[in-house]
């Protein structure tokens, strides 16, 4: 454990306190490789061509990568529902997606699933959608027959709704850890408590939750009889619980503290930060400019992260996971198929009519333009359920490849430098993730469903 964990934890005691090597477009430094048995392919990203050479190497040659993916047919490995444990997230029983979805010549945009295997031990955190992802990355990290290995340790209940505050899966394929926190305000220092109850909306948060993580204990494959303690997290992937905050509570300096919090309780390292995407509490253009301009803010704080020097504690990388842009192509693509002007956005607020707790997007939710609005003409799509949330379903597997993509980014190979080109080696192999699984880019063919091991690592220009 991190020495300055464990003067933290004290504290606490004592009430203190992630380059796909997939088709790009000029010649990118990040690298995707690929592998199967006994061979592997590795693609640099380029803008207008890919440049691309196979070679014959041992599994041995994959030990410096810790965080990989293989994507499958459907048919193969069935999308990651098993772990969906609020009924009306469930997409499965819907309308089909448009057309411009389905698998061609060029590849697949949403046939495909994916599993990961990561010795990283991974802490997802946000409200319910954080949650709702996190439930389809456990599906993609855990092996079939293993299910077992995740242990919900909070939860409540809302009729036949279960909601999961805290839960931990251990050891994951590879050996890692995959965790969620439930939180729907920005965590601070000062708002810490002793001991917190499970609950839809949370006033502060609870030590019992940190510690409950933390001090978990599990069996490694290779030695049954021996028990390994989480002690600490490498990464976080942080969803801003932008629907329970005030756009004025969601300032530059509330969200450093976000990120600096996750390495002072946890031991996190690396933060990935999923950026906002529209849904019910952005239904007017004012609304939805105030989330752009926190994307906007997200962006400036990565860009002007100070890392801690060297044999310092602190967060060290800070990568964008680009949510919001993947979404609003979807949203767009399917407001154009129902028959939408997408010349401007005006079709991004156009809402529902009838009982609803909430505001619906019809082209979020939709998978016809319902006659007068009326959401009893609206055939439910497999996007969103409720124009809150998302059809993990349909978006999980490529939200999970993006998490163990960027993640590659740091992890596999060498660490990037502190330097001024190893930080651009660095954005290049997060550029490549995001183009690649957060736009509407097709995934082709001879990825999916043949066994190779997908990775991403960031290697300096040659």
């Amino acid at each position: 454990m991190p020495p300055r964990l464990r003067v933290y934890r004290k504290l606490l005691s004592a009430f203190i306190f992630v380059a796909i090597y997939m088709v790009s477009r000029t010649p990118y430094n990040a690298k995707l490789g690929h592998s199967t048995t006994n061979t592997s392919s590795h693609t640099s990203f380029s803008h207008n061509k890919v440049y691309s050479t196979i070679q014959h190497r041992a599994e041995s040659s994959l030990e410096s990568v810790r965080v990989s993916f293989k994507l499958h047919t459907i048919d193969d490995v069935p999308v990651p529902d098993k772990f969906l444990s609020v009924d009306t997230f469930v997409c499965q029983k819907r309308s089909d997606l448009p057309p411009s979805f389905a698998p061609t010549q060029d590849g697949r945009l949403f046939d495909f699933t994916t599993t990961v295997s990561t010795d990283l031990k991974l802490i997802f955190m946000g409200d319910s959608l954080g949650h709702q992802f996190s439930q389809g990355f456990d599906a993609a990290v855990l092996e079939e027959g293993h299910e077992s290995r995740r242990n919900v340790m909070l939860k409540y209940q809302i009729k036949r709704k279960i909601f999961d505050c805290l839960t931990i899966s251990a050891p994951t394929r590879g050996g890692g850890v995959s965790a969620f926190w439930r939180f729907t305000k920005l965590l601070q220092r000062g708002k810490g408590r002793k001991s917190m109850a499970c609950s839809a909306i949370e006033t502060g948060w609870g030590q019992n939750f940190a510690l409950r993580l933390l001090d978990y204990q599990y069996s490694d494959d290779s030695a049954p009889n021996s028990a390994n303690i989480v002690a600490g997290f490498d990464a976080a992937i942080l969803r801003i619980p932008h629907g329970w905050m005030k756009a004025e509570e969601i300032t530059r300096e509330r969200l450093v503290e976000a990120i600096n919090f996750c390495n002072e309780v946890l031991g996190v390292r690396t933060v990935v930060i999923t950026t906002i995407a529209i849904n019910n509490n952005a239904m007017k253009t004012g609304e939805w400019d105030e989330v752009t301009k926190t994307n906007v803010m997200i962006q400036n704080i990565q860009d002007n992260w100070k890392q801690p020097n060297d044999g310092e504690d602190g967060v060290e990388w800070v990568l964008l996971q680009q949510f919001s842009s993947f979404t609003l192509e979807l949203i767009k693509a399917n407001a154009e198929y129902i028959g939408y002007d997408v010349s401007n956005n005006d079709y991004l607020f156009d809402q529902l009519a009838g009982n609803l707790n909430w505001p619906q997007a019809i082209p979020m939710v939709c998978a016809n333009k319902p006659r007068d609005n009326l959401v009893t003409e609206c055939h439910r799509n497999k996007i969103s359920p409720d124009g809150i949330h998302w059809c993990v379903e349909t978006i999980g597997p490529r939200y999970t490849a993006s998490v163990a993509c960027l993640l590659g980014c740091i992890y596999n190979g060498r660490t990037p430098e502190r330097t001024t080109d190893g930080l651009a080696s660095l954005r290049r192999c997060e550029h490549d993730c995001n183009e690649q699984f957060m736009t509407l880019k097709r995934v082709d063919e001879e990825w999916i469903g043949n066994g190779r091991t997908i990775f991403s690592e960031s290697k300096p220009v040659v």
